[in-house]
């Protein structure tokens, strides 16, 4: 149901994303100029309600100081509303790759206990077995939901279900924090995951240690234009005359007034 609730009986999910301010500053200005398009989601939650999708919207609102918001009260239980706070965190594109696979293998853990049924790989409602579900597979839910095809779902869900919480929490927002490495690192053991991260980070922070040791090169001012450099000149002339000292003005003044010889003129 759709109404505007008070922003001060509002609150966000303990799990939800860290807030990004840019983002937040970003929409609190669409927001100013046209309104808010989408509700934010949310479901009772004591004498309040509790933000299950659109934390962002909901700071945007706060940054203004606005009394009131949109939103769209759910009676979603404690699995189907995580399962929506993930799949807008899975549609947003500033996820880093380790917060990808994070999210995607949590999201598979939690459809396949909604959906047991589906742990069988039936997907489109065609049964290959006498059980089959007229569920989507897990990889193919995810992929309507998001966007994303099934197999980059499939991907990101296998990362994250084969490396180590810590591992990822080491990773994210590294250099390391790539597919590529992640890749490397699923194919380990456990603890081999662990030690070839913190292996890696080290040297990563060492290399940058050398590279921050190096002596800055320096860049040459770019060319001046003509009427700079003609303001250059004149302020280094006037700088020299100056500092000059009475005789040496005479005699420049004797010299300026000689006529010079115009090479242009020999033979």
């Amino acid at each position: 149901m759709i109404q505007a609730l008070p922003i001060d009986k509002i609150s966000k999910r303990a799990d939800a994303r860290v807030i990004d301010e840019a983002t937040v500053a970003a929409l609190a200005d669409s927001i100013a100029n046209v309104g808010l398009l989408n509700p934010i989601r949310v479901r009772v939650a004591g004498d309040g309600w509790e933000v299950i999708a659109g934390a962002h919207r909901f700071a945007a609102h706060q940054h203004l100081g606005l009394a009131d918001i949109v939103a769209d009260v759910v009676t979603d239980d404690d699995l189907h509303a995580e399962l929506a706070m993930i799949d807008e965190n899975l549609c947003r594109a500033e996820l880093s790759p380790s917060d990808r696979a994070r999210q995607t293998a949590r999201r598979k853990a939690i459809y396949e206990e909604l959906h047991p049924e589906t742990v069988q790989h039936v997907a489109g409602g065609k049964a290959r077995q006498e059980t089959a579900s007229d569920k989507l597979s897990f990889a193919a839910a995810t992929a309507e939901a998001t966007g994303r095809d099934a197999r980059t779902v499939q991907r990101d869900a296998e990362r994250g279900q084969k490396i180590l919480p810590e591992v990822l929490d080491m990773i994210v927002g590294t250099k390391l924090d790539t597919g590529a490495y992640m890749d490397k690192l699923k194919s380990m053991p456990g603890s081999d995951q662990f030690k070839a991260a913190q292996r890696d980070l080290l040297h990563l922070r060492h290399l940058e240690r050398q590279q921050a040791a190096k002596p800055k090169v320096k860049i040459a001012d770019a060319p001046l234009n003509d009427e700079a450099a003609q303001e250059r000149q004149v302020a280094a002339l006037m700088s020299a005359w100056n500092k000059a000292s009475a005789e040496a003005r005479t005699e420049f003044m004797a010299r300026i007034d000689t006529p010079v010889f115009d090479r242009s003129e020999a033979a």
